[in-house]
């Protein structure tokens, strides 16, 4: 368990506990109704926000999750949690109210931190520290950052973009989160949000603040602050649950995503568990006091330097595309001769060392695999795989298909879209050359099976 503090690092938009507080006062829990701090969000508004595990997150890119370090991180070794490594499960859903169902489960890549907090949460092991769980209150302030990167698509998540823009003192912002929705820090799964404005680092000067002198201004140089619902009841307060969530501008069309839930300070003399005071969200722009923006960019992240997020159809290469408005997330297929990173970008359905080529084949699986093994019923299951490289094609109209019993690190793909076995149903891509391809990795798991209909 993280340190008291700091274990309570994520954000509901309502009241907040503090280990060792008494019973919620009579103001909180009056205002319980009310929902303090904010509302819950309609199933339109910012669905690219998602409940992973333990944590909120944001959809940034085709395959990749933004989240907070203290998420996922190994704060005894300063390295990435055991759970996160790749192959891992990353479990998330982009439902609105409780029961949060259904989940989808995808498959960890890799996990990055930004090296600024491993570097850090190194330093303070060395230097005698029993773990680095309030990382964000070491000398540096260091930026509370992470990315999950999947090996799967998830299309009906959107994703948002991250803005490279400075936020300024008074821009209007939104916090999201699925924390906890009473004052003592129980319940939760319900997401929330609320219109707030970023303020001055002065905000941070206030009794009970554990930043003071020029730990102030560098406190607000890697993170924007917003007012907490200690210091009105007109604002929000971050609580478990809610780290790793996106803080976005405010628009009413655009995911726009400028911020991550990271910490906050509490007021002194509250009776009863105490919402914050601020809250603090991690910086994402270039102006930010560590190069996050650039980290982030390397990384696949999809990224805009103000205006407006990118769309499918206004000219220029952004956002998922692979070339200009095609491919990745685009309805649109990316014509021979295109940049394309996987077969379902290209019409052809045929990438090549990065570029779309023509299809050399008219079979559902040329250019994939060879030797399939041909079917041409309704219906088929392929029974146990075996642990070898296994290839399946059919011109068949089918209508779905479910796969399972797959080991950690063995793949499934369906005309060349990986997908997730876990002996769920899954959804088929598009025809290719009038069928369908599928294919097993080597591996473990002798009984790893598929079926189709």
């Amino acid at each position: 368990m993280r340190a008291p503090v700091y274990a309570l690092l994520s954000l509901s938009l309502v009241a907040c506990s503090v280990e060792g507080y008494g019973e919620p006062s009579e103001e909180i829990g009056a205002a319980d109704d009310a929902l303090i701090g904010g509302r819950p969000a309609l199933e339109s508004e910012y669905p690219s926000t998602v409940l992973g595990p333990g944590c909120t997150a944001a959809k940034v890119g085709p395959r990749h999750f933004l989240t907070a370090a203290h998420c996922v991180d190994d704060e005894y070794n300063a390295t990435v949690s055991p759970s996160y490594g790749p192959g891992g499960s990353y479990w998330v859903s982009a439902t609105n109210t409780p029961p949060i169902w259904p989940y989808v489960e995808l498959t960890i890549e890799q996990t990055y931190i930004h090296p600024q907090w491993l570097a850090d949460c190194a330093a303070a092991l060395a230097g005698g520290a029993t773990d680095c769980a309030v990382n964000v209150l070491n000398p540096g302030h260091t930026p509370d950052l992470a990315l999950v990167v999947v090996n799967e698509l998830s299309p009906t998540i959107p994703a948002a973009v991250v803005d490279a823009a400075p936020v300024a003192v008074g821009d209007p912002v939104v916090a999201t989160g699925y924390g906890c929705e009473d004052p003592s820090g129980t319940g939760g799964g319900l997401f929330k949000l609320q219109n707030l404005t970023a303020s001055a680092s002065s905000i941070l000067n206030h009794p009970g603040s554990y930043v003071s002198g020029q730990a102030i201004n560098d406190v607000a140089a890697a993170y924007v602050l917003t007012p907490g619902y200690a210091s009105s009841t007109s604002y929000a307060s971050l609580c478990p649950g809610d780290s790793g969530g996106p803080l976005y501008r405010q628009s009413s069309t655009d995911l726009v995503v400028v911020g991550v839930n990271a910490y906050y300070t509490f007021p002194s003399g509250w009776s009863g568990p105490a919402p914050s005071q601020t809250n603090w969200h991690t910086r994402l722009d270039t102006s930010a006091r560590y190069p996050v923006t650039s980290w982030l960019q390397a990384l696949g992240v999809s990224v805009i330097n103000g205006g407006t997020a990118p769309t499918c159809t206004d000219g220029v290469q952004n956002g998922t595309e692979t070339d200009v408005d095609c491919g990745g997330t685009c309805a649109a297929d990316c014509a021979n001769g295109d940049t394309c990173s996987a077969n379902a970008d290209c019409t052809s359905q045929n990438c090549v060392a990065g570029v779309c080529q023509p299809s050399t084949g008219t079979a559902p699986c040329s250019n994939l695999c060879t030797g399939p093994t041909a079917f041409t019923g309704p219906s088929y299951n392929s029974g146990n795989l075996g642990t070898g490289a296994r290839c399946f094609e059919t011109t068949a109209n089918l209508t779905g298909a479910n796969c399972g019993n797959f080991a950690s690190g063995r793949t499934f793909s369906v005309n060349g879209t990986a997908v997730t076995c876990n002996g769920g149903n899954i959804s088929l891509p598009a025809k290719r050359n009038g069928g369908y391809c599928f294919q097993a990795s080597a591996g473990n798991e002798s009984w790893a099976y598929f079926s189709a209909w």
